[in-house]
């Protein structure tokens, strides 16, 4: 699913880059070690920088780039896919030249399962804490999972049907997130109430920061009717319902060009039903493509937020300048 609109200015969509290569992308030989995929992709992050002529859509191409060639196992699996293959290592000392199995074995590619056993794993800090270097956030907040609070509405805000429904939207999602992905999740850092200092003041309802991957979560309560979802309009009962969020995961790609940034729109119905709203979508329609933007309801919101921040690269680290400038962000 994809929520990005049409932006012709903003160069080529991630259908281009596969078919020109992630390593076109980021403009590597498919031999290239990792040192010089790190290079490329700085220079390819700055020159996608919308200040500098290049574009979100562009920033977050990238970084899908740099995810998946950075990672040892993910870029085998995709050589294996694009049918590219890499010179092979020198034999092991001792094998005989031309003897099966003298080559290089293929490297395992991660499964649903290893994604999950590597989001169990205890937490990791980057940069790693060092006395003669402070890190970026106090210890004793780099090591809480849950920070922040859901937005409040002002006085007349609590008068709005539709801000009341997006406050306890929050404050159901906050309690489903705390409850559900973050005990079986160390690394995992969930910041509730962002809002950014840019030209236009971006707020979200949730971000979920795990590795090298950002999942940015907004919501809200809904009362019984049919919802729709083509991939780049949301329906209720026929009618088109507002939301930025394809806007603010641009937004926050553009901030964080380290990190794989994409969205959710979470649908709460009823209380003692999770899969609720039911969400109908186009015949034919691939609910596992991957997108800048979902829709889900609560009983698929965690399965599906967990899978794309476990599947990324380095899932069990926590990258504290990240998570300070997002802290800092609920703060404001």
């Amino acid at each position: 699913m994809t929520g990005r609109r049409e932006h012709p200015q903003e160069g080529p969509s991630m259908a281009e880059a596969a078919r020109t290569s992630y390593y076109d992308v980021l403009g590597v030989p498919p031999e290239a070690d990792a040192k010089v995929i790190k290079d490329a992709y700085r220079r390819a992050a700055r020159a996608a920088h919308p200040d500098l002529g290049g574009s979100a859509a562009r920033f977050h191409d990238v970084a899908v780039a740099y995810e998946t060639l950075s990672d040892p196992l993910r870029r085998e699996r995709y050589d294996a896919e694009t049918g590219r293959r890499r010179p092979a290592a020198p034999p092991a000392p001792g094998a005989a030249a031309g003897r099966p199995g003298a080559a290089r074995a293929p490297q395992p590619t991660r499964t649903r399962v290893e994604d999950d056993e590597a989001a169990r794993a205890p937490a990791t800090y980057l940069p790693p804490f060092s006395p003669s270097s402070p890190p970026a956030v106090p210890l004793i907040l780099a090591g809480k999972q849950l920070h922040g609070s859901p937005r409040q509405p002002g006085m007349f805000g609590r008068l709005n049907a539709g801000v009341r429904a997006r406050i306890d939207g929050e404050l159901r999602t906050a309690a489903l997130l705390d409850r559900a992905l973050l005990p079986t999740y160390p690394a995992a850092r969930l910041v509730n109430g962002l809002e950014f200092d840019d030209r236009e003041n971006t707020e979200a309802g949730h971000v979920l920061l795990a590795g090298y991957r950002m999942a940015v979560i907004d919501s809200f309560t809904a009362p019984p009717g049919t919802f729709s979802w083509d991939g780049r309009v949301l329906r209720q009962q026929g009618r088109p319902v507002d939301y930025r969020m394809g806007a603010s995961v641009r937004v926050l790609q553009e901030m964080f060009p380290e990190c794989n940034v994409a969205g959710w729109v979470l649908i709460h119905g009823a209380p003692d039903n999770p899969f609720a709203p039911v969400i109908d979508v186009p015949p034919g329609f691939d609910r596992s493509a991957p997108g800048l933007v979902q829709v889900v309801n609560a009983g698929t919101a965690v399965r599906t937020i967990r899978s794309f921040l476990a599947s990324g690269p380095s899932p069990g680290v926590v990258q504290l300048p990240v998570l300070a400038r997002l802290l800092a962000a609920a703060e404001s």
